[in-house]
């Protein structure tokens, strides 16, 4: 069973409506619903415009397609009636009932009811490469973070946990690097760089994927610049940046369980291997 991800065929200005009208619907009827991804990103760059440029410019899907293939979202099981009587009675959007059932209450995922667009909602976390967790509700909901997407540090993570990282997700580590500075204490317009190093700390295999990513991000922006793509002074931000994200992160103590499987190292599969609709 599979979904095809085409790129969004209407408007970004009518999928950026569509997508905050589901998360301001469920958030009216109290149930917490976030947008994640390269979309989330997207969002946060509403103040920058050079951010939003270089994300579109890019061509993150390719020369010439729209940038952006289906709508993210993440809420909490706990929510779950709640959730889905929103999206179905609230929303109108068409559900997948064998994707639902398959899934049971970790993932479900939906189709807009006239744009068509596929949307994938994920519960309490995202299990990929490796674990992204978005706390527990109602004690210690992340999700509660920011509005209407998941907060700086846990898009940094989503896009950090990637194992085979492409230039898509590239590109969204390097708008949101460039758009946003690096912090060690909750700021909604910064990255939270302690809970990206905290999250590291308590798993070798997520730090190794990361900290490869960062490097990689470093690598595409000389790419880039060499290409004329961005600028030196854009260049320089990112790379400034993720140098200072990596030795937050480098400096983080480790738990007991993580200096264990870091003298295994990459001998052993230290990532999750991805299979998805």
């Amino acid at each position: 069973m599979s979904i095809e991800r085409r790129p969004v065929s209407i408007s970004l200005d009518q999928f950026l409506a569509e997508s905050l009208s589901i998360v301001e619907t469920a958030e009216k009827n109290g149930v917490i619903l976030r947008i994640l991804g390269g979309f989330a990103i997207y969002i946060h760059s509403d103040k920058s415009p050079e951010c939003r440029e270089l994300q579109l410019g890019l061509d993150r899907l390719g020369q010439g397609e729209p940038p952006f293939t289906d709508l993210d979202l993440v809420g909490y099981n706990k929510q779950w009636k709640e959730l889905v009587s929103v999206l179905e009675k609230s929303c109108k959007l068409r559900p997948d009932r064998m994707a639902n059932a398959l899934f049971a209450r970790t993932r479900l995922i939906y189709f807009h009811p006239t744009s068509k667009f596929p949307i994938d909602v994920f519960l309490d976390k995202l299990e990929y490469s490796h674990d992204v967790v978005f706390g527990e509700y109602p004690n210690n909901p992340r999700l509660g973070l920011d509005y209407p997407t998941i907060s700086l540090a846990d898009l940094m993570l989503e896009k950090l946990q990637i194992h085979q990282v492409n230039r898509k997700d590239l590109i969204d580590l390097i708008v949101l690097l460039l758009g946003h500075k690096i912090v060690t204490e909750p700021d909604k317009d910064a990255i939270d760089s302690k809970h990206i190093a905290s999250s590291l700390a308590n798993d070798w295999g997520f730090y190794y994927d990361a900290t490869n990513n960062l490097n990689s991000v470093k690598q595409l922006c000389e790419t880039l610049l060499s290409e004329r793509r961005i600028t030196p002074g854009q260049s320089a931000i990112v790379t400034q940046r993720t140098n200072e994200l990596l030795e937050i992160i480098d400096k983080e103590p480790k738990t007991a369980e993580w200096n264990l499987r870091a003298k295994i190292g990459p001998k052993n599969q230290w990532y999750r291997e991805v299979t998805d609709l």
